[in-house]
């Protein structure tokens, strides 16, 4: 049996399932904003809730599957040469670090390999921010909850889709998760969130259809020679599908038919499906997929990577330089060399030792208090030095460890706002301000993007320094193969971190 734990920012959701039947499933609500854009803000109280419902419903511990909701995250589709396998880590190491931008560092990578042809080898690479994970692993640790598997919840909607061609959306009130299925495998994951309070389901669902349709462009720009069909079922599923009229205000915005998500398990008629199709995804993460949807030929390929083990990878350890090992032959065989030599000068000092003993005694007490003395002074020199260098070592240390949460804090702060179709070409963060560069679709979105990150009250001035206009060409986007000219705007914005105050003595 398998349990599946959902964290979002206003419930929990706990379901167990044994072989591909629902046995229990229970929600608790969450109030005051423990959990935010994927980020645990309140672990003991989050974890304190999640210990509650399972004691409530007694469900087993020991193999929980868990995902949150809106987690940040960045992925990328690999090849590489076929190689063997204690080489395959290193290599996709490499690569990610030439294709993700973020610093590696400051992720943690998963990674599953793809069905590839010839030569090479596809690798589908995820990486989460360090600190989500920690936080997460921390709140199940208070809610005594082992950690076990932890998945990304498109993936696991799409699991739970188990459909060769599909579009998969999953209405939840805090984010939208997009999944393209395209040739039995997820090959666009995305994840937004709805505008503010004073926003209507009216203007989110416009919102979540202008987003299908640049998320559909992009990738038919970027894979030419697949089709996305206009008869492409749209699967709708989460709490706003089940409870509000969201399915036929999307169908009049979008050309997709839209279907209700239908997960091939057993369950209850109680059951409500559309508020717990992530979590059955998540629940049939290590159960064996069916066989194919009636009318399909494909079989759906599950992308199965554990977030977690990037936390728990233990690294290689390094091999020990052919220089060393030349050293070590070199110094054993002057050892044995030596040894005779060694024997002959202890034999004859032996002797010599008989006939000045006196001498020797009276030479030994007064060497003996010389070097009392010189070890003395050199013990208490070197304590000096020790105790200066350990100084130093701390002084820098508390140095890095002071400014560390200043490049995570700044990082979360300009990637958490940022608008769609919007992304980043440079980050600079720097003791006293932060550059950012970028492309976006319109001068509104950047113009947006700034006032976003000044609302966050974290910076004392977000300027945009420079805005400008750049045309290029996209090979194959026309319809007649010619290249068409793209328009992208290109931003600057530079944020003056505030300068804390200094209390008067």
């Amino acid at each position: 049996m398998y349990v599946a734990l959902n964290i979002s920012s206003g419930n929990i959701k706990v379901l167990s399932l044994k072989g591909r039947q629902v046995k229990k499933w229970a929600s608790l609500d969450l109030t005051g904003g423990p959990v935010r854009d994927g980020l645990i803000l309140q672990p003991q109280a989050v974890g304190e809730a999640i210990n509650s419902l399972f004691k409530s419903t007694g469900m087993p511990r020991d193999r929980v599957i868990t995902s949150i909701a809106g987690l940040t995250f960045t992925y990328r589709f690999i090849s590489l040469p076929r190689m063997k396998p204690s080489l395959i880590e290193e290599a996709i190491l490499r690569a990610a670090k030439k294709e993700i931008s973020l610093p590696l560092d400051e992720l943690y990578l998963s990674w599953q390999s793809l069905p590839g042809k010839g030569d090479e080898q596809a690798y589908f690479v995820l990486g989460v921010p360090r600190n989500l994970i920690d936080i997460a692993v921390q709140t199940l640790k208070i809610a005594n909850v082992e950690p076990y598997l932890m998945d990304l919840r498109p993936l696991a909607l799409a699991r739970t889709a188990n459909r060769s061609e599909a579009i998969v959306v999953n209405l939840q009130p805090d984010c939208y998760d997009i999944v393209f299925v395209t040739g039995g495998m997820p090959t666009v994951i995305h994840t937004i969130s709805p505008r503010s309070e004073g926003a209507t389901l009216e203007d989110n669902i416009r919102r979540l259809a202008d987003e299908l349709t640049k998320t559909a462009a992009f990738y038919q720009s970027n894979h030419p020679e697949i089709k996305l069909s206009p008869t492409t079922p749209l699967l709708l599923t989460g709490d706003l599908a089940a409870d509000s009229p969201a399915s036929g205000l999307l169908q009049s915005e979008i050309e997709y038919p839209i279907e209700p998500l239908i997960p091939a398990v057993k369950f209850p008629d109680a059951l409500p499906v559309a508020s717990y199709a992530a979590t059955i995804g998540l629940a049939l993460k290590r159960t064996p997929p069916p066989s194919p949807a009636r009318g399909e030929n494909t079989r759906f390929f599950d992308i199965d990577v554990n977030l977690l083990a990037g936390k728990y990878r233990k690294p290689k350890a390094k091999p020990v330089p052919a220089r060393y090992l030349w050293l070590g032959v070199l110094l054993a065989i002057a050892i044995v060399l030596l040894y005779p030599l060694y024997q002959a000068r202890a034999h004859l000092t032996s002797k010599n030792a008989g006939l000045e003993t006196d001498l020797n005694n009276v030479t030994r007490e007064l060497n003996l208090a010389t070097r009392v003395d010189q070890d003395t002074v050199a013990t208490e020199t070197s304590i000096r030095e020790m105790t200066a260098a350990t100084a130093a070592i701390k002084a820098a240390i508390l140095n890095i460890l002071g400014t560390r949460g200043d490049y995570t804090a700044g990082l979360q702060l300009v990637t958490g706002v940022l608008p769609p179709q919007t992304s980043f070409t440079s980050i600079k963060i720097r003791k006293q301000d932060i550059t950012v560069q970028g492309e976006t679709d319109s001068v509104f979105s950047a113009v947006d993007y700034a006032a976003a990150l000044e609302d966050e009250k974290k910076f004392s001035e977000v300027r945009i320094t420079s805005l400008d206009e750049v045309t290029s060409a996209v090979s194959g986007a026309g319809v007649t193969g010619i290249p068409t000219e793209v328009t992208v705007i290109t931003f600057e914005i530079l944020l003056q971190k505030q300068v804390p105050a200094i209390a008067n003595k």
